[in-house]
């Protein structure tokens, strides 16, 4: 068995032995048996270990982090245990670095707004600077771009809990030009698009929505016995490779955009691509030219409305009769 396969399982089944109430010393022997016990158990492995993979762990276990953990592993007259009798490798302390960075991203999620966790964060801020003599990360050296006035933040605590907690929703929903509708939805994500939130789920008919939340007027949950159904309908992980903000045609494709620019507004276009599949693909007549791979939607067209007449999609012939009609 190679010495680093299933080794941080190894780890834990050691640290388990030296910390466990009934039997806190073992000879090698009975720590290999042990180990090779727990592998068989566990992943069906016949061989076990030897004793040099096992004393091999036990030197990665005393080695300083990140390699090790910095475990007192003593032997005496042929037995092993932790000097400390209070140690495990599930608790250990932070070190410098790690508080450091721990206090920096601590103080970065404080400016996302709306968030269940915020007074949770505030308090262990509180107790990760005790331990750190570095300042913690502020709002006047690094800002995210927020705003605070946007309509529907208040939805984001209870949205966030629900999906973690799979909690089936009955929401009034009034979009811009319709009546105010009752949407019962299965929510999977939170997704954050130019200062404006939406939360995507499934809907009764089992179609993938995305609502808008500053257009959510009130949020109930489900009455019992609506069963929360798993999200089996997109991967959010690559459901926004090919899109432009949120909204994905419900029968469309990507397509190859073609945009041309005068330089000034080509370097704007360049320094700030629309979309990650954009590309430079030449000059002409001093105008410079750039494909996308991308959904056609509205999102897109604003995106693109921003450069004015200068900017002339050269194809495909819907998106340039998107863009005339905007």
């Amino acid at each position: 068995m190679p010495t680093n396969k299933h080794a941080a399982y190894r780890y834990r089944i050691l640290n388990k032995c030296f910390t466990s109430r009934g039997r806190k010393k073992w000879t090698l022997d009975a720590l290999v048996e042990e180990v090779s016990r727990r592998l068989q158990d566990d992943f069906g492995h016949s061989s076990g270990i030897s004793k040099r993979t096992l004393q091999d762990d036990l030197n990665v276990m005393r080695s300083e982090p990140p390699r090790g953990f910095n475990a007192p592993i003593v032997c005496k007259q042929g037995y092993y245990f932790y000097a400390d009798p209070g140690y495990t490798i599930e608790h250990r302390a932070l070190n410098k670095l790690e508080t450091d960075l721990l206090r920096d991203a601590l103080g970065l999620l404080q400016q996302l707004p709306g968030m269940p966790q915020m007074e949770a964060l505030q308090r262990l801020l509180k107790r990760v600077d005790e331990v750190s003599d570095q300042k913690p990360i502020s709002s006047r050296w690094i800002q995210f771009e927020t705003n605070p006035a946007v309509h529907g933040l208040e939805w984001l605590g209870p949205l966030y809990r629900s999906i973690a907690e799979q909690q089936v929703l009955d929401i009034l929903y009034e979009p811009f030009t319709e009546p105010a509708l009752s949407i019962r939805l299965h929510p999977y994500l939170l997704k954050e698009w130019r200062n404006r939130w939406y939360v995507f789920g499934r809907t009764e008919e089992n179609k993938l929505w995305n609502l808008a939340l500053d257009r959510i007027r009130r949020i109930d949950p489900a009455p019992e016995g609506v069963t929360y159904q798993p999200n089996d309908l997109f991967d959010p992980e690559t459901w926004f490779n090919d899109l432009v903000g949120v909204s994905r045609p419900e029968n469309g494709a990507p397509q190859t955009v073609l945009l041309e620019l005068s330089y000034l507004n080509a370097k704007y276009l360049e320094t700030r691509p629309v979309h990650a599949s954009q590309t430079f693909v030449g000059e002409r007549e001093g105008r410079h030219r750039f494909s996308l791979q991308v959904y056609l939607n509205h999102e897109l067209v604003n995106e693109l409305m921003r450069f004015g007449k200068d900017l002339a999609v050269l194809e495909p012939e819907e998106l340039r009769r998107m863009m005339e009609a905007r």
